[in-house]
């Protein structure tokens, strides 16, 4: 029986290998065309999109559910964050995306817009929070300050 695992195991391996070494690790970008489009007609608030992201850059997952838009997007060098965007009340949307009694630690501003700072938020992630209008922006996750920024940063209508 271990002989029959080994042979079975080997091509397996190989496998992996070669994926690796062909530089096949990036993960697939997710197609966001519907789930924006499922914003735009649900008309709740003003939907702002990441644009002129650098090239590593992945989103890795869009859903649109009750009211809240959410983007996964990974960045090199373990960098994971989520755009968050609602029209829900900002206490209520940071309770829930970045820790329930977080409270601004500070101000940043990026492009000239200014971004709440939280870094009470669970452990190793940090996020931003802008709000406009009625709708509320959130950028948190495990990445770097600078990662952060240059998300927040991106974001177009």
């Amino acid at each position: 029986m271990a002989l029959s695992m080994i042979v079975l195991l080997v091509p397996v391996f190989l496998l992996v290998v070669f994926y690796r070494f062909l530089g096949n690790e990036q993960p697939p970008t997710v197609d966001t065309t519907e789930v924006y489009g499922s914003v735009q007609r649900a008309g709740q608030f003003e939907l702002l999109k990441p644009q002129g992201l650098p090239e590593h850059w992945h989103i890795a997952s869009a859903t649109f559910t009750d009211g809240v838009l959410r983007i996964g997007i990974t960045a090199p060098d373990d960098g994971a964050m989520q755009l968050v965007e609602s029209a829900k009340p900002t206490d209520i949307l940071v309770a829930d995306v970045v820790a329930k009694g977080a409270k601004p630690a500070g101000t940043v501003t990026v492009n000239g817009v200014e971004w709440q700072r939280y870094t009470d938020t669970r452990p190793g992630e940090q996020a931003l929070v802008q709000v406009s209008g009625n709708r509320t922006i959130i950028v948190v996750g495990r990445a770097s300050e600078a990662q952060l920024n240059q998300l927040a940063g991106s974001l177009r209508a």
